[in-house]
């Protein structure tokens, strides 16, 4: 059975007129594998809709949804929901709404910079949210070669069990298919102990 991807996502561009989405990666997801690959996909651009979708996200309704993928500016365990002058929303304020709520559930940060906090901040922010794993960049990547390397680690999660075993088999087959991508990009992915 496929697991679903639920995105939630920001404008990347001031200019309104751009159309940047993650999108097109979630679409040939869902066209090109068998089963397909359902998801979900919400713009968000204040602060009470990403909570919204958010909590949204935890209900058990939505459970075969268990990726978690948020598309926004990042910096060091932090994101951007709307412009940038609005500060950003940090792994505490993440781990306040998400306490206990994220069991077997994976949430990707696809952002720049967002993974880049000492591993212990990392760790906590699994154990506060009972995550199964966090995964993102360390670095500012480029949009294509992150598309592309998000093709790759998505389908991989199509493809194990979401247990320790089946999360070190894709981090295996990223290793195998991807190293230079996850290399550049600065890759991490963080599996609860």
């Amino acid at each position: 059975m496929s697991k679903g991807i639920f995105c939630l996502e920001g404008d990347w561009y001031l200019d309104l007129r751009s159309r940047t989405s993650v999108r097109p990666v979630l679409e040939l997801l869902e066209k090109s594998n068998y089963p397909a690959v359902p998801y979900i996909r919400r713009d968000v651009g204040t602060l009470p809709e990403f909570e919204y979708y958010l909590l949204k996200w935890t209900q058990q309704k939505y459970a075969r949804y268990p990726i978690l993928y948020l598309g926004f500016h990042g910096d060091p365990g932090a994101l951007y929901v709307g412009e940038k002058r609005n500060g950003p929303v940090d792994f505490a304020w993440l781990e306040e709404r998400l306490q206990g709520k994220c069991k077997g559930r994976i949430i990707h940060f696809g952002s720049c910079g967002t993974m880049a906090k000492h591993g212990n901040r990392v760790r906590h922010f699994l154990e506060r949210t009972n995550a199964l794993a966090v995964c993102g960049y360390k670095v500012d990547v480029d949009w294509m070669l992150s598309a592309a390397f998000e093709i790759i680690l998505l389908s991989g999660f199509q493809e194990n069990a979401f247990t320790r075993a089946g999360l070190a088999a894709v981090q295996r087959r990223i290793k195998r298919q991807a190293p230079t991508l996850a290399r550049d990009l600065q890759f991490r992915m963080v599996i609860r102990s």
